[in-house]
């Protein structure tokens, strides 16, 4: 019964996660295909809208949007 009890628990922790996970944080999930918390400019060709907004979103210019920078794009 314990098990059980764990088991649901755990499900339900998981689904309370992916539901609460804003658009623009999967978003960049999305894109970060690395998963190294940049979006380069190849991993950024896949988004026609976050490529127009590529130059502006890099505030650094270095040619990465960080988890920081995305925060500004707006869809």
């Amino acid at each position: 019964m314990k098990q059980l009890i764990a088991a649901f628990s755990l499900m339900f922790l998981a689904i309370s996660a992916t539901v609460l996970a804003s658009p623009m944080h999967v978003r960049f999930a999305h894109l970060d295909k690395d998963m190294d918390g940049q979006i380069t400019l190849a991993e950024a060709k896949q988004d026609k809208e976050v490529m127009r907004q590529f130059s502006d979103l890099d505030e650094d210019d270095d040619e990465k949007i960080s988890k920081k920078e995305f925060e500004s794009f707006k869809p």
